[in-house]
């Protein structure tokens, strides 16, 4: 499995939410957005199933912003990759 990108967490976001991509500014937070925590549930399933890559939902515990969504994502991913050696 290859590193998620950002750009690929927003995609999925966007679709999933549904949200507008251009609103998906980094420093936004969730509220701001109207993103309620079971739509990020439902965002966090579909990036399961299209990158494998497993995220609890207590990874998340403190994630305000898109940002911080992203990077906890991201950061899941790289680790997913380095562990099974992709």
């Amino acid at each position: 499995m290859a590193v998620v990108t950002a750009d690929q967490v927003l995609d999925v976001i966007a679709t999933e939410v549904p949200i507008d991509r251009s609103r998906l500014d980094p420093a936004a937070t969730l509220d701001q957005l109207d993103i309620a925590s079971l739509d990020m549930i439902t965002v966090t399933f579909a990036l399961e199933d299209q990158f494998s890559v497993v995220v609890e939902q207590a990874d998340f515990a403190h994630t305000k912003t898109v940002q911080d969504f992203v990077d906890v994502v991201v950061a899941k991913s790289q680790t997913t990759a380095e562990t099974t050696g992709s």
